[in-house]
């Protein structure tokens, strides 16, 4: 590992990551210039109305412990939050639902403004760092032999800065990357949730005057607090924090899910002041029939906002005094979720956060995960001291899979809090995942604190979250939610303890089954100039139709599918007259070890091939990178592999990349030769996280008379 005691930094973007970044290469002798287009906000104090409070996880503390700010953060600016409390419709008990089973595990509530400050106050005591604002990129330069970066002063006039390395952390709307946008083969898509949001307030218990003393002991006096209090552990609280100074628990993040049609919601967490930052997720416009949470129909005049907040957040807008002039005055601001590749150019400029990786905030993992990036460019540019290019690539490499799996994970988790978290059915599932995880800690880690409280890559939290899903559901089927009111805890403990350790073991009729097909959205990437997934909803329940009809037009070349011949050979048949045989039986799943863009060798395979006694082969090469934007640099087969698969009887062929040719074939060596020995082909299978080994294959084509492929369902079942 070497030194870069030195290099000449430029930084577009004084915010979290940026700021981080700063110190982090000062640190290791960097010269580094932070340019940013915002005033300084140690001059004006930080102004709200268009930030969302951020969670501090494991991730996050663990980056700001490189640099060693992670004690002054945690002392001075972090609330800790053991779970979620749940406040239902009507003013229903409120549930407590904790982050893990593990006493003392918990998200930290911080405020942007803050965090930004004192990053911003860190950067500027390093001797090695220059911090410009009201400065606005307006173009940058790049070839391998230089890197310049233009700007906009104050005044309107024109400035220009040369550096070794541009490090563009300017945001979502990032300005740099919007150059890099311009260039060859650069790929970018943004996707925007139909929900905004909106910032509100709920004041210390001491701005409620004379009931200040009631609204306190009335949360100290509920379950949920009592239950929120043992989840605690030896840590309490956090430094400095009084209970007496907030009008609701501070100890969990807050969550008002009103589900339905309108898939609204509002959290709250809290503020070292007492307060809590409120945060309203509705749909930027609605129907008449969605229940009213809609920012063009409240406050609007259509509906009185405080007859609204009364009627479906009842207890939060009894001490919300000002929400009526907190809708009117802060803004609603939209929800993105940014996808771009690739992160680097010419060995000069890379983007890092949301700059190349913006994410909604449903899993409170946006800031922890820029904080990464920072870790890992840092880290690389020592290991590669001497060709700043590798060091780029590497991280671009590294990076981009864990940047694509947390944007999935977030938006899912959106559901999580807007329907789910109130449905009983939910919350039995659980009630189940944390027995299971306090009999089997190692087996059966949660998802959620793999993402929050470990910095395991988000792709193993992801793969790991499949197959619990898939654990909970053989247990929920064996012990049913009725069980646990029939006979009781200690019983229902017993039983699903027992249920559990069958499943892990596979002693239980109900094995655990591998999902191998990717989550169908207008999402999911298709071959380009093919047809994506949508969907146009003809009749629903809730606007009153007696059913919920909904028509899908895709290719039939979606996810995960089965090829027909005729989709490569003229005298090919149909996908409904191929065999069921094919996509139904014992088989084997095999790795690759293989480069992108090239072909797969009979030894590349991690099982000989006179050793996989297997009909039906299934083929892993980790060389096609999952997101919303299509991947083109995934490996093929090779004739020579194809023929010695067929030569020992194989009739099936699966791979976990979007064809059996590479992206840029034109004559289709593969296909052909699996013409020839009438292979069948499944493409685009997720086989992450499934181990190699024998499984039972179900995964049969829909019986699409005439077509040229067919989606499926591929589930693998161990033997």
């Amino acid at each position: 590992m070497g030194s870069i005691a030195g290099k000449r930094v430029l930084i577009v973007g004084a915010g979290l990551a940026g700021s981080l970044l700063a110190v982090s290469l000062a640190r290791q002798g960097c010269r580094v210039r932070v340019y940013e287009r915002r005033g300084d906000p140690r001059a004006r104090g930080y102004i709200g109305g268009r930030s969302i409070n951020l969670a501090l996880s494991a991730r996050g503390i663990n980056a700001l412990a490189s640099v060693g700010l992670d004690g002054a953060v945690m002392e001075r600016d972090a609330i800790p939050m053991y779970g979620r409390v749940v406040h239902p419709r009507g003013g229903a008990e409120l549930v407590f639902q904790a982050y893990s089973t593990h006493a003392g595990d918990a998200i930290n509530s911080v405020s942007r403004g803050g965090l930004n400050m004192t990053l911003i106050d860190a950067a500027a005591r390093e001797p090695g760092v220059e911090m410009f604002f009201e400065h606005t990129c307006t173009d940058i330069d790049v070839s391998p032999v230089h890197a310049r970066v233009m700007f906009r002063d104050a005044g309107g006039a024109s400035v220009s800065a040369e550096a070794d390395l541009i490090a563009s952390a300017d945001g979502a709307f990032s300005a740099v990357r919007g150059v890099m946008m311009k260039t060859d083969r650069f790929e970018y898509q943004q996707t925007f949730l139909q929900h905004g949001y909106k910032e509100l307030h709920i004041p210390s218990a001491a701005e409620l005057g004379k009931r200040s003393a009631d609204v306190v002991g009335a949360w100290q006096r509920t379950a949920a607090a009592s239950r929120a209090m043992a989840h605690m552990g030896g840590r309490g609280r956090g430094a400095g924090v009084d209970p007496a100074k907030y009008a609701m628990d501070p100890s969990g993040l807050h969550i008002w899910p009103r589900g339905g049609k309108a898939g609204a919601m509002m959290i709250a967490l809290p503020n070292r002041d007492g307060s809590f930052t409120c945060t309203l997720f509705w749909p930027m416009s609605g129907e008449a029939d969605a229940g009213g949470h809609a920012f063009d129909r409240v406050g609007a005049g259509l509906q009185s906002v405080r007859a609204f907040f009364e009627r479906e957040y009842g207890d939060a807008a009894a001490i919300m005094p000002t929400l009526e002039q907190d809708f009117a005055s802060n803004p609603v601001s939209s929800l993105v979720t940014v996808r771009c590749y690739p992160w680097q150019r010419d060995g000069r400029v890379a983007m890092l956060g949301d700059a190349s990786h913006a994410i909604v905030p449903f899993y409170g993992q946006g800031m922890n995960a820029a904080f990464e990036d920072v870790v890992c460019m840092s880290r690389l540019l020592r290991e590669h001291a001497g060709d700043q290019r590798a060091a780029l690539e590497a991280y671009q490499i590294e990076r981009k899979p864990q940047a694509d799996a947390i944007a999935q994970m977030a938006l899912e988790n959106f559901v999580e809090m807007r329907d789910l978290v109130g449905r009983e059915d939910w919350r039995y599932r659980k009630r189940i995942e944390q027995v299971l995880h306090a009999i089997e800690p190692e087996r059966c880690v949660p998802r959620y604190n793999l993402v929050s409280f470990s910095t395991q890559p988000y792709t193993q939290a992801l793969d790991a979250g499949r197959r619990l899903e898939g654990i909970i559901d053989a247990v929920a089927a064996a012990v049913p939610m009725a069980v646990l009111a029939q006979r009781g805890e200690a019983a229902w403990r017993e039983m699903v303890t027992e249920a559990g350790r069958r499943v892990l073991d596979g002693r239980s009729s109900g094995q655990v089954l591998h999902d191998c097909s990717p989550t169908v959205n207008g999402d999911l990437p298709v071959w380009p100039g093919d047809t994506p997934a949508s969907r146009r909803v003809l009749c629903e329940l809730s606007r009153g139709d007696s059913v919920t009809l909904s028509t899908l037009t895709a290719t039939v070349h979606l996810g995960s599918h089965a090829d027909g011949p005729n989709h490569y050979a003229i005298d090919g048949r149909s996908i409904d007259r191929q065999p069921l045989e094919h996509y139904i039986g014992e088989c084997i799943v095999v790795s690759a070890s293989t480069s992108r863009g090239g072909r797969v060798l009979p030894a590349d395979l991690s099982v000989p091939i006179a050793e996989l006694a297997s009909r039906r082969v299934l083929i892993r090469t980790k060389t096609h990178r999952a997101g919303a934007v299509f991947d083109d640099g995934f490996a093929g087969l090779s004739v020579e592999l194809v023929e010695r698969l067929a030569a020992i009887g194989v009739i099936t062929v699966g791979v976990d990349t979007p064809s059996v040719d590479t992206f840029d074939s034109r004559d289709l060596p593969a296909h052909n030769a699996i013409h020839r020995a009438d292979i069948a082909i499944l493409e685009g299978l997720v086989l992450e996280g499934v181990p190699d080994g024998r499984y039972e294959l179900i995964a049969p084509p829909l019986k699409l008379e005439g077509f040229d492929a067919s989606p499926v369902r591929a589930v693998l079942r161990a033997r």
